[in-house]
């Protein structure tokens, strides 16, 4: 009785205890527990670096078109950095008129025992006429998140959307790391 209620707790409080997010800042995309740093640690329990890293190597398979041409570097079971292109990333809307705009980013995976840190690094998010969208700014820059002191947030909507769009990643990079590897001989 003892050991199923110590599991059912163990299983209640997971989700809690591993949870990470990012949050959009004036200073770029923070771990929303400690906006110290500019990565979240995604626990993988019970799994090995290289377990880990093959898991993340088949989400690059399965997720993209052409796997090989996205992956920059490469260290096996110690390390991944690929980048992504996304198309009609976010809308702004500005003075009335909604503008698409792309995406261009890099995720950096590094993998250490049970755990995998995760970090999102040159972030550039533009449309057709380069004009960016800034964490900080003025309005003259390109489209800030938040105001030249850093202090006001201007484009509640751009956050959130940002936060959705990568705290999604990060969900999905995570139940690729807790599946359990198929061994060839499955019965499909």
């Amino acid at each position: 009785m003892k050991k199923t209620l110590f599991i059912l707790a163990l299983l209640i409080s997971s989700p809690l205890i591993y949870a990470q997010e990012l949050t959009v800042t004036p200073d770029g995309l923070r771990d929303k527990s400690n906006v110290e740093k500019t990565y979240v640690i995604i626990a993988a329990p019970n799994k090995t670096a290289e377990q880990s890293y093959n898991n993340i190597i088949t989400y690059i398979n399965k997720t993209y078109k052409n796997p090989q041409e996205v992956i920059k570097g490469d260290v096996k079971s110690e390390y991944l950095r690929f980048n992504t292109h996304v198309s009609s990333f976010l809308v702004i809307k500005n003075s009335g008129v909604k503008v698409d705009i792309d995406a261009n980013y890099t995720i950096e995976l590094a993998f250490k025992n049970d755990r995998v840190k995760f970090e999102v690094t040159d972030l550039d998010m533009h449309n057709s006429s380069n004009y960016n969208v800034l964490f900080s700014g003025g309005a003259f820059a390109g489209f800030p998140i938040y105001n030249k002191k850093k202090t006001k947030l201007v484009r509640p909507d751009t956050k959130n959307e940002i936060e959705i769009y990568f705290n999604n990643t990060i969900s999905s990079i995570k139940s690729y790391l807790l599946e359990e590897v198929k061994s060839d001989d499955d019965d499909w």
